[in-house]
């Protein structure tokens, strides 16, 4: 009588022992005789024990624990892209694990605000992802009324200390070319391309690590006039790129070396493809030399420099709507802040020009007041 999930060892003094294996789990040597009733019954107890250890680790209905494992299959988590599904399940784990075995029925408005009060020591950026994540997963309870009122209506996000630093502030100009420059100097031209597809294409981290050489080809306008385009699908929500090539950004790609064996447009120093976080070190180690010498802020990011293009876009006067189509936004969200801090950036100018013509026109008075 064979046995399932049974796996015979011959030792090489002739002795044969019979293991347990199912999967990755494994154990023994059994007890009893091969080909044994005893044998069948020992296996049979391995696999309700096996049972009721599933059963015990296996999520209640009705629980939020529960309503995490359905959202890890549903649709929407899996047209995410990896590297946020990634990041979100390492949020949906420690969810669960602070308030797994709550029941969908004791969840309203004020448990919402006691558990975001719970997180809001962990700091204000890591309580709001928690929070977004929480309402991605508890979205179709509220829809199908297992949660009778939606508890997120209303609540606000935790607001960052009064003196926190901005986060990924948008580069100067002044502080963009002191990098590059610093970059070249220091013979690193893979990454002063790097900061270049940030400051001038508007290139998340993700795609400045990866986008292709290939991305850059030439095609004709409707007037049959060559140009330079960037083809490419972004990593983050595979949105596609289509865009004419800043010329700031052609000009540079053509001085500056491509890599020898580089498949890509931005390199390290091995003439490989950069990974996203030897990308941000090889950016922390510049900002510090460039802030230690005053010429750049201490809290710059990679990142600050697609706010750039964003601001900058936003100054020129493009709407949304073309915002989007040059940063590769799926939603209208982004395009509105890059419009927002444009606009009060101009306002700071234009009170700032106020300011001056009224200083100018009262020295003019005093000067004529002097003079009579």
């Amino acid at each position: 009588m064979k046995v399932k999930y049974v796996q015979r060892i011959k030792r090489p003094n002739g002795a044969v022992d019979l293991y347990f294996r199912k999967g990755a789990h494994r154990e023994g040597p059994l007890r009893s005789p091969d080909e044994s009733d005893a044998l069948l019954a020992e296996v049979n107890a391995i696999l309700a024990r096996l049972a009721r250890v599933q059963a015990a680790q296996t999520p209640k209905a009705g629980t939020v624990a529960g309503a995490i494992q359905r959202y890890r299959t549903s649709a929407d988590f899996l047209r995410l892209s990896r590297s946020t599904q990634k990041e979100y399940g390492r949020l949906l784990n420690e969810i669960e694990a602070d308030v797994g075995d709550v029941r969908l029925t004791e969840i309203d408005s004020a448990w919402i605000t006691d558990v975001r009060d719970l997180w809001a020591p962990r700091g204000h950026k890591a309580t709001n992802d928690r929070i977004q994540v929480l309402k991605n997963a508890l979205a179709p309870a509220v829809r199908d009324r297992r949660i009778q009122f939606d508890p997120f209506v209303g609540l606000k996000k935790l607001a960052p200390p009064h003196d926190a630093a901005e986060a990924n502030p948008a580069w100067r100009d002044e502080e963009v070319d002191a990098f590059i420059a610093l970059a070249l100097r220091r013979k690193m031209p893979g990454l002063a391309r790097a900061a270049a597809l940030g400051r001038w294409g508007g290139f998340r981290r993700a795609t400045i690590c990866r986008i292709s050489l290939n991305a850059r080809i030439v095609s004709q306008d409707d007037d049959g006039v060559a140009q330079r385009r960037l083809y490419w699908a972004t990593e983050k929500r595979k949105v596609q790129c289509d865009k004419r090539e800043d010329p700031r950004l052609s000009v540079f790609l053509d001085e500056t070396p491509a890599g020898a064996a580089a498949l890509t447009i931005a390199y390290n120093q091995r003439g490989k493809p950069w990974k996203e976080r030897s990308l941000n070190q090889a950016f922390d180690r510049l900002i510090e030399s460039l802030a230690k010498a005053g010429l750049a802020r201490p809290n710059l990011t990679p990142h600050g420099l697609r706010h750039a293009r964003g601001v900058e876009l936003a100054h020129a006067g493009a709407s949304d709507a073309e915002i989007m189509s040059q940063l590769e936004h799926a939603t209208e969200r982004a395009a509105r802040i890059y419009r927002q801090q444009a606009k009060r950036s101009f306002m700071s100018d234009a009170g700032q020009d106020r300011v001056d013509n009224f200083v100018l026109l009262k020295a003019e008075r005093a000067r004529r007041a002097n003079e009579r």
